[in-house]
């Protein structure tokens, strides 16, 4: 079986150029999780939303569903093709000639306000950190005790590292923050979210090479082991200034109408819990 990788993240590709043996690690519908060394990639179907371990194929949803791959499969990368070692079929997905997707954030956005972003959370319905930022998106909390517990401890600790944040004191803010990592349910928790979310709003306010920023990488990059897998592969992603395309795109002008399409598409609610995140950074950090 030969199919094509159509388009990959910059950050699998450099996983791909120098790690050549791997395993299958999970399978969730049009998702293949790809174990490499340490790091985790994503064959995914066409139309899906791209990150930075992104390997979108040109393969449907439906088609992807039916690939015979089950976890702990082996997997080799080798001269531009990626090999999964089924029990019954080998499985061939080319990426020589997949168009590049650079994943790193590096620029500050002189377009992105608050208000746009205020805006486009107001209209969003996901739940998750939503509830705490914008209160049309409280979604079912007085029938669901476990959300609403979450984001009870989420602003517990938000509130706390607002209060730290007035003092400088930023070994105790970012305590603080580092505390929501693998709060929540789903496959990347929403506390998880919130900070990949922090760590681009960082950027994208122009406010990378601080003290306060610095003090966070180092303490998320030591609780990693806190949560699952598939979100510490994310946050790992973040430390090192890439993310998924909805977060590069908001370099440049949009609408909230546009801004609310391309988060939207990511996940349940992990595009508006990064959104909630990168909106924290906007109003109550720095601004």
């Amino acid at each position: 079986m030969h199919f094509n990788i159509t388009t990959i993240g910059s950050y699998a590709m450099e996983i791909l150029n120098t790690v050549s043996e791997g395993r299958i690690h999970s399978v969730y519908r049009k998702t293949i999780n790809i174990q490499l060394g340490d790091y985790l990639l994503a064959l995914q179907a066409a139309s899906s939303p791209i990150s930075p371990v992104s390997l979108i194929t040109e393969l449907d949803a439906a088609s992807m569903e039916t690939l015979p791959v089950s976890p702990d499969l082996k997997v080799k990368v080798s001269q531009g093709v990626l090999t999964i070692y089924g029990s019954v079929s080998v499985i061939n997905f080319n990426f020589l000639e997949s168009d590049l997707f650079e994943s790193k954030l590096i620029s500050k956005s002189h377009q992105l306000t608050r208000d746009t972003l205020k805006s486009v959370l107001d209209h969003s319905n996901s739940g998750g950190f939503c509830n705490i930022f914008a209160s049309s998106c409280v979604k079912d909390q007085d029938n669901n005790l476990g959300a609403e517990l979450i984001t009870r401890a989420a602003k517990n600790h938000l509130t706390a590292c607002n209060t730290f944040m007035q003092t400088a004191d930023y070994e105790k803010a970012t305590e603080e923050l580092v505390s929501l990592i693998g709060l929540g349910v789903g496959l990347t928790p929403s506390g998880d979210d919130f900070l990949c979310g922090v760590l681009a709003g960082l950027i994208l306010t122009g406010n990378s090479d601080q003290t306060f920023t610095s003090t966070l990488k180092e303490r998320i990059g030591a609780s990693l082991n806190n949560t699952n897998d598939i979100s510490r592969t994310f946050l790992r992603c973040a430390l090192s200034s890439h993310f998924s395309k909805p977060i590069k795109d908001l370099v440049f002008p949009a609408t909230a109408e546009d801004i609310h399409a391309w988060f939207e598409a990511v996940g349940h609610s992990s595009g508006f819990d990064s959104l909630c995140g990168i909106y924290y950074v906007y109003t109550m950090i720095f601004n």
